[in-house]
């Protein structure tokens, strides 16, 4: 399994995936630390984190290979200091900088590999209290209770499955006699 990762990894960083590896690292590690601070859990961080990483870098690394048109690119640049110091000569290839420049779409498909694996880790951890459906008539009926204690009353007449009171209404209207 872990020599599988291994090849899974040295796949994804080659060809400009390393540079497309750093920008994606920092929306892992905080959809990892999100994780584990909303369910309590370590090992859904670690999940969700793994998840981000694989989605984000994966999503942008098929879109520079199967639409290249839309793939960042490498920009070169001069710090300034080397700028001066060269000015109006010929710029040696070690002091020019090269660094790669994801495009909008990747850094698209990388927010949403931020997006996407929260969603699909977290509620495999939730507790399962707060998975649980309440049923609408229950509390409507707690509602009720609250409103007849609060208001020191009889509990209101409403229409069936609503808390739409139908007192003052004419009889024609909610066949009542």
């Amino acid at each position: 399994m872990i020599q599988i990762a291994g090849k899974l990894l040295s796949k994804l960083v080659a060809n400009g995936g390393d540079d497309l590896l750093k920008f994606s690292i920092p929306g892992a590690a905080l959809s990892a630390l999100y994780s584990t601070v909303t369910t309590g859990s370590p090992v859904a961080g670690l999940l969700t984190g793994a998840l981000d990483l694989g989605l984000g870098l994966g999503t942008a690394k098929a879109i520079g290979k199967y639409a290249p048109q839309y793939a960042g690119k490498y920009r070169n640049y001069i710090s300034d200091e080397n700028l001066a110091k060269y000015a109006g000569k010929a710029v040696p290839s070690s002091v020019v900088s090269r660094m790669y420049e994801p495009s909008v779409q990747q850094n698209i498909a990388n927010v949403a590999g931020s997006v996407a694996a929260p969603l699909l880790v977290e509620p495999l951890f939730l507790p399962a209290q707060m998975q649980q459906a309440t049923n609408q008539s229950v509390t409507q009926q707690q509602q009720l209770g609250q409103q007849e204690m609060l208001n020191q009353m009889y509990a209101p007449y409403t229409a069936d499955g609503t808390l739409y009171q139908l007192q003052g209404l004419p009889s024609r209207v909610t066949g009542q006699y």
